[in-house]
């Protein structure tokens, strides 16, 4: 699998990294994109970003011959906390050797203070050797990007290189399903830094997130694109989370069994390998 592409571990949702880790190294998976992401996994707080906690993750890692260089660990960033809480998510990813931390604009209600705040946030990433990655997000709650053409303003008025954007094509059908997904994704193609692929099917009274080929949106398209420009992603695969027919996150009560989380990622790896050999045979 090309270097550029990463696996989420919102895949393993319920299970612990002692679990986690070894399983996506039996999957073949080197890059880890580690998920804390409030509401989509199991319950934390920012307390749990201690040193000891990111060395010993780090020293797993490294037991299974895996890095990390990007960190999901989105907030809101117009709240009024959010240079703390940002600081505690760069600290930890950056002691994880990660590269970009992917977190949320903020709602419209919110811009002013998020505005207000962007030098303060930037200078935080900034000290730990990191960018900020904004994501648009899914649960249909007006923000400052929601979708690939607020990308281009939103940028040029933080105008700092210590932003730039995740596009999540997941994440548009539910938030802004009058939108046409893949052409939303290819305008954002020159713009964003780092893509979450997270492939969707609509169900009656919702969202269900399935295994690479499977969902509504042709994502193999869009892969297909993103291993021709040799842009970077991942693969965020979680399983366990639904969205119901308001954009509204739920979550199964149980987590899955881990062979059927290792199978669905595995399918989906299949299908990245089929179509990098595509690539290649045609080059």
């Amino acid at each position: 699998m090309p270097s550029f592409i990463s696996v989420s571990t919102a895949a393993y949702d319920g299970y612990g990294f002692d679990v986690i880790l070894p399983s996506l190294a039996r999957c073949g998976i080197r890059n880890v994109e580690f998920a804390f992401i409030d509401g989509y996994v199991e319950v934390f707080t920012d307390s749990d970003f201690t040193a000891a906690f990111a060395a010993e993750l780090k020293s797993e890692m490294q037991r299974h011959g895996q890095q990390c260089r990007y960190f999901s660990g989105h907030i809101d960033l117009g709240i009024e906390n959010a240079a703390a809480r940002l600081e505690a998510r760069c600290r930890f990813a950056a002691s994880l050797g990660a590269s970009f931390v992917i977190t949320n604009a903020a709602t419209r209600e919110r811009a002013e203070t998020f505005f207000a705040q962007a030098d303060t946030l930037a200078a935080i990433a900034e000290n730990y050797g990191l960018r900020i990655l904004l994501e648009n997000p899914g649960n249909g709650v007006p923000n400052l990007l929601d979708h690939a053409c607020d990308a281009p303003l939103l940028l040029e008025r933080l105008n700092s290189q210590s932003f730039g954007i995740n596009y999540d094509i997941g994440n548009l059908l539910a938030h802004r399903p009058a939108r046409e997904p893949l052409e939303d994704a290819r305008a954002a193609m020159n713009i964003a830094d780092h893509f979450h692929l997270k492939p969707c099917a609509r169900r009656e009274g919702g969202i269900d997130f399935v295994p690479l080929g499977a969902g509504d949106v042709n994502d193999t398209a869009l892969a297909l694109e993103l291993l021709r420009q040799n842009k970077p992603f991942s693969l965020e695969l979680p399983f366990r989370l639904h969205r119901d027919a308001n954009a509204q996150p739920w979550r199964d009560e149980q987590p899955l069994p881990l062979d059927v989380i290792e199978s669905r990622i595995s399918c989906s790896l299949m299908e990245l390998s089929s179509l990098h050999k595509q690539l290649t045979t045609n080059q």
